[in-house]
């Protein structure tokens, strides 16, 4: 390369090098945002605290305080955490799974061992614990033991316990000196480890009869329980040390340093307790804790770690003082509706069936945010001016003011300011209560209109549809159209007429609802409720889910027979216009669009391609929808859960987020909003390293510009049209090679030549 070239490079290396090091994530990437406020096991290896929560498993390392997080999007085959242990021989942590999945985690690695997950068996088939030992984890579970060699990271045998033709549930082993001893729903069972053949059941003596659901072994002595009483096993006979009494429930038994931990549900009190018993089975210590301790893990001359199923992983201070900060997550599961713009995402937690009655999970979860790489959670208990706040449903927030407002399905509309004071609209104030249910005010969706009025739908309610005008004037509408459900309102949006649109829950289809510019007045006002049939709407379905407007302005209904499409918006209340039942060709069949599919979400991204969600996973098509590009399952990418429940995008960076029943998730798709201007042009990654083999994008362009990439000499390598704002490129030429290193010009114009912009990207070979 001649002298002048490698200046070039030079510099325009060393200009992206800021640029580089606070790049965005790059196009695929997918991020989880899982709750962390729950904890079901723990374990140790001394340094190390190992943490599995009820979606997601993290790591505590005591010596630096680093924090790391796991989840499908880092490695982990599964969902849906059972059990964690620890293998010191082989330093390897065990990951068992609800559905009998198992990880082995070694060096930020994981490792799948799907074979006990893929076994059939007739009933249920689930894992109680794990005992690690040597090398080897013996899993119990409700089909017998697995024998699990953790160096070979394969399933060595299985012990299967069996009476009178009937499989005997193993809750848990443990070992001392020669001799396994196995807790079961048929009592304690005892066998020789140099035993010819352990799994045949005649290898196993049966000690006793009673129920045992815990079992550990400390110097050389076996300790076993039931839900309610200990017992220590002494000349293979069981004698009771400790009754945790009626109503209290013993969930497991931990070796500590000293003794033994029980930890205990107290179901009265709805708290805990762990005890410490040392080895003459006398209580030496015990802590209390404010929910339910599910497992301890007592490292070596440090703290008391417990797994606590309602304030997630705790750390024993002294006494009964418990603290610990698990890693950043929002405050529960479930996303009931999504907002995203430009980095600042809220999501609602309430959980609820199709008529929008809350179904007791997120009942009181509330909402985060997702501000600045960090979520935070609001709820009535750290945040007073929300101590009313319950199955928050509904988001709408003024990218103006940044006024938020909250819909729940029960307790009304909540107005949350800048400055952090909240109103809340229940009773005496302009919202009416919902039908029969005098107590709940189901606030079930808000928009605003291009002249700042908020527009809130009330399911049930007498004036289902509300409006608060930019001086604070609210009006109540009436809406005289008989429905299975009355009043039936929810998840309203506006067109580009600014007439209201939302669905109608319980089978009444899609209301259309035209204000004529007058929210004072409704003597000019028109609407239509469009259903099934022709001349009805000729929606596919009369129960309708989600709604959404493209790029175009029309607008597309999801419903529990695939999707319509109302590509007239502005003629359907004159009755001059139907949606479509769009006949679509995928592979080899033809049918109509998304036909028997319940579609729970829609979204549209910058390039007007819609974003659908179903109980099968998510699918991105194109504009017209006559074509599928993508495909997400929970079996071929990070989505922990196929059941869909929301989908939004931010229009600024391109994420996706997605809402499943077990937790949410973004994507980094590769269609962004463009504007009619070349604005903040971005090239990223920029420089490109020599290993990088990802999508390379060109964001901040004019909305759908043509985009040209050539060599210094202006030789073309690539050409593209932006999706939106965005453009994309796979980082090869025509030739499908990688381009050598060098400085390579971004040529970018839209449709009518008005807007034009030269870029530079640096490849590093």
């Amino acid at each position: 390369m001649k002298i002048r070239g490698l200046l070039l490079l030079f510099f325009a290396c060393l200009a992206a090098h800021q640029s580089l090091r606070a790049q965005d994530k790059p196009i695929g990437y997918w991020r989880s945002h899982l709750p962390y406020n729950n904890a079901l096991s723990v374990a140790t290896d001394n340094v190390t605290v190992y943490a599995a929560t009820d979606l997601s498993f993290f790591t505590y390392n005591t010596a630096s305080e680093e924090l790391s997080s796991y989840s499908k999007a880092e490695g982990m085959s599964d969902i849906d955490m059972k059990y964690v242990a620890y293998d010191a021989t082989t330093a390897t942590a065990v990951l068992a799974y609800k559905n009998c999945n198992l990880d082995l985690f070694k060096n930020n690695t994981f490792y799948n061992v799907p074979d006990l997950k893929l076994k059939s068996v007739a009933g249920n088939k689930s894992v109680n614990s794990i005992f690690c030992e040597n090398g080897y984890a013996y899993v119990s579970t409700t089909i017998g033991i697995v024998v699990l060699n953790l160096g070979k990271r394969e399933i060595k045998e299985t012990y299967e316990f069996s009476k009178n033709n009937q499989t005997i549930n193993i809750y848990g082993l443990c070992s001392v000196g020669n001799y396994f001893y196995a807790a079961t729903d048929e009592g304690l069972f005892k066998a020789n480890k140099n035993a010819p053949n352990l799994q045949a059941f005649s290898a196993w003596a049966q000690l006793d009869t009673s129920k045992l659901t815990n079992i550990v072994s400390y110097q050389g002595k076996v300790i076993t329980s039931s839900d309610s009483l200990v017992y220590a096993v002494e000349n293979d006979t069981l004698r009771q040390v400790y009754n945790a009494r009626a109503g209290n429930r013993i969930n497991h038994l931990d070796l500590a340093n000293g003794g033994v931990y029980l930890s205990i549900f107290k179901g009265a009190t709805f708290n805990g307790i762990c005890v410490k018993m040392n080895d003459q089975y006398q209580v030496v210590d015990s802590f209390h804790t404010a929910g339910e301790p599910r497992q301890t893990a007592d490292m070596a001359g440090g703290p008391t770690w417990v797994a606590d199923i309602y304030n997630g992983l705790r750390r024993r201070v002294s006494g009964d003082v418990l603290d610990f900060d698990p890693p950043n997550g929002p405050g529960g599961p479930l996303s009931s509706d999504i907002y995203a713009y430009n980095k600042d995402v809220v999501v609602t937690h309430g959980g609820i069936n199709d008529l929008f009655v809350p179904s007791g999970n997120g009942m009181r979860q509330g909402y985060s945010e997702f501000k600045d790489d960090k979520w935070t959670n609001y709820t009535g208990y750290n945040t007073p001016a929300l101590h009313n706040l319950a199955s928050a449903v509904s988001i709408c927030k003024d990218n103006n003011t940044g006024t938020l407002y909250i819909g729940s399905a029960t307790e009304g509309l909540f107005i949350i300011n800048t400055d952090g004071s909240v109103q809340q609209l229940k009773e005496g104030s302009p919202l009416e209560h919902s039908g029969p249910n005098s107590d709940w005010w189901q606030a079930t969706g808000e928009t605003l209109d291009s002249k700042g009025d908020l527009w809130v739908t009330m399911l049930g309610s007498t004036h289902e549809l509300n409006v608060k005008t930019p001086e604070g004037n609210w009006y109540n509408y009436i809406v005289p159209v008989s429905r299975p459900y009355p009043s039936a309102a929810a998840r309203i949006i506006t067109d580009d007429n600014d007439q209201l649109w939302y669905i109608c829950p319980g089978g009444s289809g899609v209301m259309v609802y035209n204000f004529g510019g007058t929210p004072e007045s409704q003597a000019d006002d028109q609407f239509r409720n469009l259903g099934v049939g022709a001349g009805y709407g000729n929606l596919p379905s009369a129960t309708t889910y989600s709604i959404v407007k493209d790029k175009s302005g029309s607008i597309w209904i999801g419903t529990a027979d695939g999707i319509g499409i109302v590509n007239c918006p502005g003629d359907v209340i004159a009755h001059n216009c139907e949606a479509e039942r769009r006949i679509v060709q995928y592979d080899q069949f033809a049918g109509y669009l998304f036909q028997g599919e319940s579609v729970k979400a829609l979204a549209v991204d910058g390039a007007d391609r819609k974003w659908v969600g179903t109980a099968n996973g998510v699918w991105l098509l194109s504009p017209d929808a006559s074509k599928i590009i993508y495909r997400f399952t929970a079996d071929n990418s990070p989505l922990p859960s196929n059941n869909i429940s929301k989908i939004a995008i931010d229009p600024v960076t391109g994420d996706v987020y997605i809402g499943t029943d077990k937790g949410l998730v973004s994507y980094r798709s590769t269609a962004v909003d463009g504007g009619e201007k070349n604005e903040n042009v971005l090239v990223f990654p920029n420089p490109v390293p020599a290993s990088y083999t990802g999508t390379i994008a060109v964001k901040g362009v004019a909305d759908n510009s043509d985009v040209r990439i050539t060599d210094i000499s202006g030789q073309l390598i690539y050409r593209s049209t932006a999706l939106g704002g965005q453009a994309v490129w796979n980082g090869l030429d025509y030739t499908g090679r990688k381009p050598q290193s060098g400085v390579y010009l971004i040529f970018i114009a839209n449709k009518d030549g008005s807007q034009k912009h030269v870029g530079k990207v640096v490849f590093l070979n």
